[in-house]
């Protein structure tokens, strides 16, 4: 009777080992974080962390004029991306001037506020030459340029469930 009783317990140790395994390595929320995909290659280039209120900006340089373009947005609670604003070099091919949003020229950008727009991913073909930077909360995280040239990119956030499958 005492190996039986011996065997239960051990065998409900187990179980619970197993069971706070599978909680604290499986199920538990570990975080999101914000990731750059390259979609040619099948393999992720960037994974950081991020959460609601960063704040991320894109710079790149306008291909056809030659003057910066810088694009700020912040992290929704939602996890999505809202631009709030697009500071340019001038008016030129491509830039918005048709917005009826608030709009300033400081240090030489024209300044475009408020814009409110909603993308739930990004989703670029890099240029080496006229992509650039990727800062978040102010500092650069990642540097287009060391792509290949047109290289496709997705960039999204996820959310990674327990400490086993962390980026």
């Amino acid at each position: 009777m005492r190996v039986k009783r011996g065997h239960a317990l051990l065998a409900a140790v187990l179980l619970a080992a197993l069971a706070a395994f599978v909680y604290w390595g499986v199920l538990i929320p570990s975080g999101t974080w914000f990731q750059l995909y390259d979609r040619d290659q099948e393999q992720v280039v960037l994974s950081v962390p991020i959460q609601p209120g960063d704040q991320l900006q894109l710079e790149i340089e306008h291909s056809a004029e030659h003057f910066p373009w810088l694009e700020f947005y912040t992290v929704t609670d939602d996890l999505q991306f809202n631009l709030d604003a697009i500071a340019v070099g001038g008016y030129g091919a491509g830039v918005p001037a048709e917005m009826s949003v608030p709009t300033r020229i400081e240090d030489g950008l024209v300044w475009m506020e408020d814009i409110n727009s909603l993308f739930p991913h990004f989703s670029w073909i890099t240029s080496n030459r006229y992509m650039k930077g990727f800062s978040i909360n102010g500092v650069e995280v990642f540097d287009f340029r060391s792509l290949p040239d047109a290289s496709r990119i997705r960039g999204e956030i996820i959310t990674t469930r327990g400490y086993l499958f962390r980026g």
